[in-house]
């Protein structure tokens, strides 16, 4: 059972956790190997899975098990919409393509349909004209619109040459209009076909690919967001809210000194960093399912707290309970309460939030957090018990030693 409280010493009266009753320590540094195959990553920040990942994270391995195949699966789901998506636009252009296409065509027609029209105009006026006049002399002076006097056999030449250039004018405009006329059936025919393919990609298999990818999306951020650190055994997005904190703290309160290893001890002994029995991260570092410690009814042992929060964090609205990664209780988190990841929203059972929380209370039980001594007297002031705070400044002093990981090269 978990009983974990936060209680400012001169506001609340002491609780003493037994032992047994907390979240069982266990050695910082993990014992699951790392999948067969590419070992998993953190992703970068542009990969959208972890928005505004602390930069020192970015690369380090980790250590999710079977969750990798979320990731995966996101990949997957990615690369289809990517194929798709890139399919869509290349059947957009050819549309484009075959419109302009049959455009030059349909003037190729045009032009033809002209040429021929002329042709047989004039075929028709030589044919009238070598009726009325006689001769194929007439065909030429019809064509040349002349009445100079030329030589009869000079004349009878043009005449035939004049004759066979209709005939062949004829035909080309013929034999143009078909080649053309056949190449638009042909790209008629093709732009049925991408206009159904288009109307399947863009209406059907893409938003169902891009609906799947929203999906695994999800699974795959929860997945990294708890995927542990290797070498160090804290889910990844539970360290990148202590090295916020850190951050924050600095300009905060530069004095005090705080380092997100002191911020861990205590995340460790709480909660497990935020996974205590089967809890799940997910990507903007809530917890699901909460996690909910007894009801301070008086119980032996346990302080009695009346309700401070009409149920809204402990779900209790009669006694207040110790909630979220860092065990505070309601009327607690309202005097250090803080937005870690920047949504606007002041939640305990935010690993952010928390973790930034629980930052400003060391540094104002301490004032400077630089030596075991201070760093004894925070603890204690989170719980006044000797072996709590030996245990939170062991786990902390092995995270320092361990340090960040580096990203592998």
């Amino acid at each position: 059972m978990l009983v974990l409280v936060l209680l400012p010493v001169l506001l609340v009266a002491l609780v003493v956790v037994p032992a047994a009753a907390r979240v069982a320590p266990a050695q910082a540094v993990p014992t699951q190997a790392v999948p067969d195959g590419t070992p998993p990553t953190a992703p970068a920040e542009g990969a959208g899975l972890l928005p505004g990942l602390d930069a020192r994270l970015v690369g380090v391995l980790l250590e999710y098990g079977p969750s990798s195949r979320d990731v995966q699966a996101l990949q997957d789901a990615e690369s289809r919409v990517a194929a798709l998506t890139q399919e869509r636009d290349a059947l957009r252009a050819r549309q484009v393509d075959l419109d302009a296409r049959t455009a030059v065509l349909d003037e190729i027609q045009r032009q033809a349909a002209i040429d021929l029209e002329q042709a047989e105009t004039d075929r028709r006026r030589l044919s009238a004209l070598v009726y009325s006049k006689g001769g194929t002399a007439w065909q030429a002076q019809a064509l040349l619109q002349t009445e100079d006097a030329m030589d009869v056999q000079r004349v009878n030449h043009l005449g035939q040459d004049f004759a066979a250039a209709l005939r062949e004018a004829i035909l080309r405009a013929h034999i143009a209009r078909r080649r053309a006329s056949a190449e638009t059936a042909r790209l008629a025919i093709e732009r049925v076909g991408v206009d159904e393919r288009l109307a399947q990609v863009e209406f059907v298999e893409l938003p169902a690919a891009t609906k799947d990818a929203e999906a695994l999306r999800i699974l795959a951020s929860s997945s990294v967001a708890g995927g542990a650190v290797a070498g160090l055994g804290i889910p990844l997005a539970t360290l990148d809210a202590y090295l916020r904190a850190e951050s924050a703290l600095a300009f905060e309160r530069p004095q005090c000194g705080i380092q997100w290893w002191m911020i861990a001890g205590i995340g460790r002994v709480e909660s497990n960093h935020g996974r205590y029995r089967g809890t799940q991260l997910i990507a903007n570092g809530d917890t699901d399912p909460r996690i909910i410690g007894i009801a301070l009814d008086g119980a032996p042992g346990v302080a009695a707290i009346a309700d401070s929060d009409a149920g809204i964090w402990d779900g209790d609205v009669t006694w207040d309970r110790a909630v979220g990664p860092m065990q505070f209780i309601p009327s607690t988190w309202r005097r250090y309460q803080a937005d870690g990841n920047g949504d606007g929203v002041w939640n305990p059972n935010n690993v952010y939030d928390a973790a930034y929380g629980a930052g400003r209370y060391l540094c104002t039980a301490a004032g400077r957090m630089v030596d075991d001594a201070s760093l004894t007297r925070a603890y204690l002031s989170y719980n006044h018990s000797d072996s709590y705070a030996a245990q939170v400044l062991n786990l902390a002093r092995t995270y320092q030693a361990i340090g960040i990981p580096k990203p592998p090269t």
